[in-house]
């Protein structure tokens, strides 16, 4: 079974990651100890990293990097994810993102000007969002597009059955693990290792078709099969993944 504390070496920062351990039900360490991960609390943020691996350590990043560049080149026309919801330009439309992750593509969404409600049922995951959303915040153009976006950690299934009727639902449940893992990138890797897999994905699929009046959109890898062996409407095949669109009556 893999284990996991919260850590930090700075005396100062010992008070708010006991109560981050208290909060998510882990041990607190503030030496480092025989834990497979760790949930590193430092000056600039949260991250997760492997114990005694080299690899850099994993945190959300809103303010610099890949998902900032992309952003700022993104338009409805040349994302593959705002084809597959079907959405124009200036269209007022909020989308359910029902497996927010790390939230780059509720980021995203949201930098295209449409409202998101983003839900993640991992706490693990969601302290690191909280991270990212509170060190986002402090840029104003990036504290804008946050602010379009609701954080909400919770079960979607749950929350998607007391919901009311929403337009646009998107999934991006957790693959199953290749085999090849050096091709699986890394924070895959360590949520695969820390939360494991959506073995739901298939029941929430069905509960998002109940939810939504226009369009469900599930990403999949490329060689993997419909999930649930639902048939998609259409689909869109990206550069490593792909996307089925249901499209709702």
């Amino acid at each position: 079974m893999t284990s996991l504390a919260v850590f930090t070496e700075h005396s100062d920062l010992h008070k708010r990651a006991k109560q981050l351990a208290n909060h998510l039900d882990l041990p607190f360490c503030s030496t480092l100890a025989a834990y497979d991960f760790l949930l590193t609390l430092t000056p600039d943020g949260l991250s997760l990293q492997k114990n005694n691996e080299k690899t850099k350590p994993l945190y959300i990043d809103f303010l610099s990097g890949k998902l900032t560049y992309r952003t700022q080149h993104a338009t409805t026309r040349n994302e593959i994810l705002i084809r597959a919801l079907g959405l124009k330009k200036q269209q007022h439309a909020t989308i359910i993102d029902a497996t927010a992750g790390l939230g780059r593509d509720s980021f995203l969404l949201a930098s295209l000007g449409f409202s998101v409600i983003a839900l993640e049922r991992s706490p693990i995951v969601f302290s690191l969002l909280n991270d990212g959303i509170k060190r986002g915040q402090t840029d104003i153009d990036t504290a804008m597009i946050l602010a379009r976006i609701t954080w909400l950690q919770t079960n979607a299934i749950d929350w998607l059955k007391k919901s009311a009727p929403v337009d646009y639902i998107y999934l991006d449940p957790m693959f199953p693990e290749r085999k090849k893992s050096a091709l699986v990138k890394k924070e895959m890797r360590f949520f695969h290792d820390i939360i494991g897999n959506d073995d739901d994905a298939e029941l929430l699929l069905q509960t998002a078709f109940a939810c939504a009046t226009k369009r469900v959109v599930v990403k999949r890898p490329t060689l993997a099969g419909t999930l649930g062996n639902k048939q998609a409407d259409f689909s869109l095949q990206g550069s490593s993944s792909r996307f089925d669109v249901y499209l709702r009556p």
